[in-house]
């Protein structure tokens, strides 16, 4: 039986398919199960802290800075309620801010995240503190409206709107805000569909909802304890990753953190199925009140915060800060399952005793070696024909390749 794995995740291949064990084949996970071919979203991870480092500081006209993405190229943000309706295109490596682009009779009753699909720009005006608003919606504005001045106007014909209400909500009276269930900050557009994630100070989980285009209602897909205010997401370029990024007010310094999901059921959105760890990012004192987040890679983002005031006194100002989260997700993952993929390379003997040979379809630069905590033990910068390793003690090993890796036995 020949063994392939995307990233470090035991997805067992041959020519016909055996019985296949649920479990978590993540060797990170605390609860990592050598045998498990599919993964059945259980993996658990120990904690885990991460410090950003600080990029740049903003420039003052995104104080109040709530939503943060990339598309065509370049970098887009906008302020959140009580700003115009105008976004701007930033630089996020010096923090200027080189485009301001208004919506002509747009609304911004209170935009809360921007996110791009093929070239056009969503941005989600769907804050919702009281839980009694009916008017919310996605702006959608077209790259190819946008020009290049420093100040550009993109006409009402020239933008949309994608109304929408949410399929469980009947009661639309004005709630206090610790009741709120309703409010949202954060979306993402993967295959063309708006995707939401709810913020809730009631019971601090999120709720997943999708946007059906054709009756305008935002339904169900899932719900998960986030434990946290979630305020901002991201879908990262290779599709295999999204972030939720928030903060929790009740510790007596509030605290910033991330949640990864990754390597969720193939052909499906239920983004809460697969992988999910939670990064702490450190308190609201040292990277602000985090509001967005935007992948600048496929395992990196950028962060931003909202400029952090106390009786009138600076404490963060409004800033963009680097997260790298390659250690945690690597670049090969999958969202898939068992027996849809083809190797582009194989490994025998498996088990093995003292060496590997490889058999290469396409030849790749190099290789890696891990051990079954997922750990780096041997990297090669040419792919080898031949690999000595009988000084291995017994185990299991992962051989990693471009875009796939092997499980191999030493016995």
């Amino acid at each position: 039986m020949r063994q392939l794995l995307p990233a470090f995740f035991p997805l067992l291949l041959s020519s016909s398919f055996l019985q296949a064990q649920s479990g978590c084949p993540d060797p990170q996970a605390l609860n990592y199960n050598a045998s498990a071919s599919v993964n059945d979203g259980s993996c658990l991870y120990p904690a885990t802290s991460h410090s950003p480092t600080l990029q740049t500081k903003l420039n003052g006209d995104l104080q109040e800075i709530s939503g943060l993405t990339q598309a065509g190229g370049r970098w887009w943000a906008h302020n959140d309620s009580g700003s115009d309706e105008k976004f701007f295109r930033v630089n996020p490596e010096t923090g200027n801010l080189p485009q301001l682009i208004e919506l002509k009779n747009a609304k911004n009753r209170d935009w809360e995240d921007i996110a791009a699909w093929n070239d056009t720009l969503y941005i989600g005006d769907f804050g919702n503190n009281s839980n009694n608003r009916q008017n919310l919606g996605v702006y959608m504005v077209p790259l190819s409206e946008i020009g290049n001045s420093g100040n550009e106007t993109v006409q009402e014909f020239e933008w949309s709107f994608l109304p929408f209400s949410y399929i469980d909500q009947t009661d639309y009276s004005a709630q206090p805000e610790d009741s709120s269930v309703y409010d949202c900050e954060a979306l993402v557009v993967r295959n063309g569909q708006v995707h939401l994630f709810t913020k809730s100070r009631k019971n601090y989980n999120t709720v997943h909802y999708r946007i059906n285009p054709s009756n305008n209602a935002a339904e169900i897909v899932e719900s998960f304890h986030s434990n946290g205010l979630i305020t901002g997401a991201s879908l990262s370029p290779d599709g295999k990753l999204i972030a939720l990024v928030g903060y929790d007010l009740r510790p007596f310094i509030p605290t910033v953190f991330c949640w990864l999901l990754w390597d969720w059921p193939a052909g499906t959105d239920q983004f809460f199925a697969g992988n999910k760890r939670r990064i702490e990012l450190g308190t609201a004192l040292q990277v602000g009140q985090a509001e967005s987040i935007g992948f600048n890679g496929n395992r990196t983002a950028y962060i931003s915060n909202e400029r952090t005031t106390f009786n009138g006194i600076t404490l963060v100002d409004e800033s963009i800060w680097n997260v790298d989260f390659s250690a945690w997700v690597p670049l090969t993952v999958g969202t898939r399952q068992p027996g849809n993929m083809t190797a582009s390379w194989s490994v025998s003997p498996n088990p093995f005793t003292d060496h590997l040979d490889f058999q290469w379809t396409d030849k790749p630069a190099g290789i890696r070696l891990l051990n079954a905590q997922g750990v780096e033990i041997l990297r090669l910068e040419e792919a080898p024909e031949r690999l000595e390793l009988g000084y291995l003690p017994a185990g299991v090993y992962y051989v990693v390749a471009g875009n796939e890796v092997w499980r191999v036995v030493k016995l």
